[in-house]
């Protein structure tokens, strides 16, 4: 369930507005596995081609509901997807998923607070904190069946 901010951010995500300004939102449509009731989470994306990349605080409790893979919509872009999702929990697999993440999109490593050295690889301590922090979500997307 959404709280009041939630609410917001979903009607601004789905707004033409949204559209506009919002590159790299979205809204995330899921089941809960306990209660079996839908939810639905605003979300920061990134765009991989054929998947989108989430970085949630481990703190957050929805991305659990993608534990062992789960079927889910995806509104972006003005746009209704479907996508598989699946989530890296464990320290090792952050860290690699993290370390190929910056190092693809150096640009978004200053919003983690995560350096680079001279030679260009990521500084290990401040990639640690964030490691710790957060989980790494894969939104794999399904192709549409529909023809044109």
């Amino acid at each position: 369930m959404a709280n009041n901010g939630n609410h917001f951010m979903i009607a601004f995500i789905k707004s033409p507005l949204g559209g506009v300004f919002g590159k790299g939102l979205a809204v995330i449509t899921l089941k809960g596995i306990k209660t079996g009731r839908q939810i639905s989470v605003p979300i920061n994306v990134i765009d991989e081609g054929d998947s989108f990349t989430v970085i949630s605080l481990r703190e957050r409790t929805w991305w659990r509901n993608l534990r062992g893979g789960a079927k889910v919509g995806l509104f972006t872009g003005g746009k209704n997807l479907k996508a598989s999702g699946s989530v890296l929990e464990s320290q090792d697999e952050v860290r690699a998923a993290l370390a190929l993440f910056f190092t693809r999109h150096a640009n978004m490593a200053k919003f983690f607070k995560v350096t680079f050295n001279k030679n260009g690889s990521i500084n290990e301590l401040t990639l640690v904190k964030v490691v710790s922090e957060r989980v790494v979500i894969t939104l794999k997307k399904e192709l549409s069946t529909k023809r044109d």
